[in-house]
């Protein structure tokens, strides 16, 4: 358990919202870098840079992050003459982009960051745990930031002009954040922080259970409407504040274990997004967990928005099986269940799904 907790600081609204952000630059200095890559640089940069000027900040560069957080990435970037100048960073885009900013901010002595989500796919612009991977995409470890940023704007004008299947995964993660919490702290004795953080959890499922499909509507279309912000805000901010409030083996269990086996699959890594395989081992935990009201609960709004619910809907087979269950019940997240995660039972739960299909 941290010793220190900061809840995330936010703006929420249109463009708007970055006429405010002198009110918080002033506090961390007066030269700046922005990182992010070249879409989202371009759809907040007309908002983002005539405020910074208004605010009186000094943009010492942009410059593109790469592609891929990565140690290798962020060594290289904190050798820069205009990060190493810069008082605070800020981080424009999607995970990768604002997951690289934070982990640089570490690397030039825990510098402040301001983060600018231009998709709705996580909650990385909120949170301390930063996602580290190769630069062959493969995944290495996590991180965490001291602190969130020091404020996040959140401007759904243009998160809801973005690619859907962003929001759409994103949904589809944010819910396994719910039962991965109340799963790792099952029968344990509790601190207030993670209290609060299962109490809020259930905000990252319930909203989405039953207006997930208008809000990923209003998506597709590009028009924003009061579900499309209040489920934005669940999977950028509420996910954030739950795992924050949480010490960092309590966040996930079988849903982002399953994830990661089914991501071994070459093909499977590169055409399906990590929330949509979340969503997926999701009902697999419901399933090993013996929770089968809820998975009976879920299958028909999975369907209805479109998150897979079978194998096939990523590419794989019934003989992907052993490959799945091998790196799911050996990677980390297992460790905190409440009892032993084997490859057998991991292989009876994602048949037992299989068979709902």
């Amino acid at each position: 358990m941290r010793p220190v907790h900061t809840l995330p600081s936010y703006s929420f609204g249109g463009h708007e919202i970055f006429d405010t952000i002198g009110e918080y630059t002033k506090q961390l200095g007066k030269k700046t870098v922005i990182i992010g890559g070249d879409t989202s640089l371009s759809v907040a940069l007309p908002f983002l840079q005539p405020a910074l000027e208004t605010a009186g900040v000094e943009v010492l560069e942009v410059v593109h992050f790469g592609g891929e957080c990565a140690y290798a990435v962020t060594n290289e970037l904190a050798k820069k003459e205009s990060l190493q100048a810069a008082d605070f960073l800020i981080g424009v885009g999607g995970g990768k982009a604002l997951d690289t900013t934070k982990l640089t901010s570490i690397a030039l002595g825990d510098i402040p960051v301001i983060t600018v989500p231009t998709i709705a796919a996580t909650c990385a612009a909120t949170s301390e745990a930063i996602a580290i991977y190769t630069l062959d995409h493969t995944f290495d470890s996590v991180a965490f930031l001291k602190r969130p940023a020091v404020h996040t704007f959140i401007d759904a004008d243009i998160l809801v002009k973005a690619p859907s299947q962003y929001f759409w995964a994103g949904m589809g993660d944010t819910i396994a954040k719910h039962y991965e919490t109340h799963m790792a702290t099952r029968g344990r004795d509790l601190s207030y922080n993670v209290q609060v953080g299962l109490s809020l959890s259930k905000m990252c499922a319930e909203p989405i259970f039953a207006h997930g499909r208008e809000a990923l509507t209003a998506n597709e279309q590009g028009e924003r409407n009061r579900l499309f912000d209040e489920l934005v805000m669940a999977v950028v901010l509420t996910t954030g504040i739950v795992s924050g409030c949480m010490p960092g083996d309590f966040n996930s269990t079988i849903a982002h274990a399953v994830c990661y086996g089914c991501a071994e699959d070459p093909h499977t890594e590169e055409h399906h997004l990590h929330g949509e395989m979340v969503a997926y081992g999701l009902l697999v935990l419901f399933a090993a967990d013996k929770q089968d009201e809820e998975l009976s609960r879920w299958l028909p709004v999975y369907r209805q928005i479109g998150w897979p619910t079978k194998l096939s809907d990523m590419g794989l087979t019934k003989e992907h099986i052993p490959m799945i269950v091998k790196k799911a019940s050996s990677v980390r997240d297992v460790v905190i269940s409440p009892y032993v995660v084997t490859e057998e039972l991991l292989t009876e739960a994602i048949l037992k799904v299989e068979a709902h299909n």
